[in-house]
């Protein structure tokens, strides 16, 4: 007996998406709502489908929109994005460029 995969399809509206990471083998969507959603897209190519003005790949398992940031914090010489409460890594070679967005660098 075989049984049919179920497939569905949600169109993802850019400004409810507060951070995207990689788990094992999938891409985690969190929104602000605090949903978060599981998808097989790696983390790759589904940067190059959204908006490079909103989105900033501040680690390499993490994308985050700008617009959600909450705020910045140095600790040693570790920076980290606090978005919708949570504490995400930003790269050292990552870490002038999101200076540059913010605009507290140029």
């Amino acid at each position: 007996m075989h049984r049919k995969k179920r497939f569905s399809f949600k169109r993802l509206n850019e400004q409810e998406i507060n951070y995207i990471f990689t788990f094992k083998s999938y891409t985690i969507i969190v929104f602000n709502n605090g949903t978060n959603q599981a998808i097989t897209l790696p983390l790759g190519r589904l940067e190059r489908r959204l908006s490079r003005e909103d989105f900033f790949r501040n680690h390499r398992s993490y994308l985050v929109n700008i617009n959600q940031i909450d705020k910045v914090e140095i600790i040693g010489e570790q920076l980290f994005i606090i978005a919708g409460g949570h504490k995400l890594p930003v790269a050292r070679r990552r870490k002038r460029r999101l200076l540059e967005l913010l605009g507290v660098v140029r």
